[in-house]
């Protein structure tokens, strides 16, 4: 019987030359598709193996949103209208100009429905919501809860605002008495989480009074992801797309635990007890009722309520509350308007009145323009698209990345754009509303 002995030495030199060329396979490979854009006649920036152009927020040097609005910067220096960029291997095409951003946003939008937000229904039922579910079950969806989004619907929810609020002002009152100091972000990601709770699962979290039950642990854990998590999750997950990004962040069992559970006995009570209540959770479950939502659709849309709402308005009421801090005159002036159209006792404050300030819209307007809560928008390319005015074709399945922090931050549309002035959206100051309509707000889709 014919032995072969192979040593260690050998063993390890074939080991060695396997490693070396599957390496070498794959960096070939990826500098056949870091030629994409070049081909296409599209502006670029030369990527770098293995992440493309986003190695330094990858490895924690740089913020994303402040990479992807510095892209934006760059290009519309040199006097491009649109470039390419590649997230690790994978192309993204990169809207410069005004014009095409409302294409694609509105007026082409047939080419551009999908989001990319990863969704799986089986495996993720949290997932399932109106902002990842793609085609026919999205227009579905869509048409069912529609009438759940009206002002009318919303403004039965406003009760519950206005309980919130004087939570909020217990909190804070007796440091703001004694001239402490208060940690706004804290204290607002606090307030948000009680608001969002009451409106969207009628529960009473209660954590702005106590900030250290298990309620407010498992919220702040849901959305302050570790540095190695987020770096980890952006390499398995945004190979191809960075919409896909949202998979590792949120599909984590315990979190799908946490609500699944919330919501199965709130159902579960509500069912058995016939109660109602003014919140999201009771709209839904009106819309059961009359089209057949089932449990899981239900469960992905009070997901979404929370995940888009908790850290969306917990930011933006920071940011504002610290501008406001920081230009007295401003603050001031916003107050005077409150009190003299409205008064100073905030629980008589109807949900009508609320729209009869502008200025408190021009100071929202402006904070937001100054702090987008997303510093791009993400859309996926359905059906091959060919910009207008040129001979570039974007083909299906290309992520398209909307620079909504650089053109918010972007001289020609908004000067001086680093300083916080409520009176850019002044109705005598039409330039911010000319710009604004050409680039559409996400809103405005379809």
């Amino acid at each position: 019987m014919l032995q072969l002995s192979v040593s260690s030495s050998t063993v390890l030199e074939l080991l060695c030359t396997f490693i070396t060329i599957s390496v070498l396979t794959w960096y070939l490979y990826y500098l056949y598709c870091f030629n994409y854009w070049k081909k296409k006649g599209v502006p670029t920036i030369a990527p770098r193996f293995p992440a493309g152009n986003i190695l330094k927020p990858i490895i924690g040097k740089e913020n994303l949103f402040d990479a992807i609005a510095k892209y934006y910067k760059d290009f519309k220096s040199q006097g491009h209208k649109h470039a390419g960029l590649y997230f690790f291997n994978g192309p993204i095409y990169f809207p410069i100009d005004p014009e095409i951003i409302k294409n694609i946003l509105t007026t082409d939008f047939d080419h551009f429905m999908d989001r990319g937000i990863y969704f799986d229904e089986e495996k993720f039922p949290l997932s399932g919501h109106l902002f990842s579910i793609e085609g026919s079950k999205w227009r579905n969806l869509r048409t069912k809860l529609s009438p759940t989004f009206t002002s009318g619907k919303l403004k039965t929810m406003y009760e519950i605002f206005v309980k919130m609020t004087e939570n909020f002002i217990r909190t804070i009152e007796p440091t703001a008495q004694k001239g402490g100091e208060v940690n706004i972000k804290y204290v607002s990601a606090n307030f948000t989480a009680d608001l969002i709770l009451s409106t969207a699962f009628g529960l009473e979290g209660n954590t702005l009074k106590n900030p250290d039950n298990e309620l407010a642990k498992i919220i702040t854990k849901l959305f302050d992801v570790p540095t190695w998590d987020f770096v980890k999750t952006v390499i398995v997950e945004g190979f191809q797309n960075p919409g896909n990004i949202v998979r590792g962040l949120l599909n984590n069992r315990s979190n799908e635990y946490f609500f699944t559970e919330i919501l199965k006995n709130a159902v579960k009570q509500r069912d058995e007890s016939n109660i109602t209540r003014k919140d999201f959770l009771s709209l839904l479950l009106e819309v059961r009722d009359r089209e057949g939502l089932n449990f899981n659709e239900i469960l992905a849309q009070c997901f979404l309520f929370f995940l888009a709402g908790f850290e969306t308005s917990s930011q933006t009421i920071s940011y504002c509350i610290h501008n406001l801090a920081h230009n007295q005159e401003i603050q001031e002036k916003l107050r005077c308007e409150i009190f003299d159209n409205l008064g100073k006792d905030y629980t008589k404050y109807s949900y009508e009145d609320i729209f009869s300030l502008p200025y408190l819209d021009q100071v929202f307007n402006e904070t937001l323009r100054l702090h987008p809560v997303l510093g791009f928008l993400n859309r996926i390319c359905v059906k091959n698209y060919t910009v207008p005015g040129t001979n570039v074709v974007i083909e299906e399945g290309t992520p398209v990345l909307i620079p909504v922090l650089g053109l918010q931050r972007d001289p020609e549309y908004f000067p001086d754009p680093l300083k916080f002035d409520p009176e850019r959206f002044g109705k005598d100051q039409s330039q911010c509303y000319r710009f604004t309509d050409e680039v559409a707000e996400e809103g405005d889709e379809p």
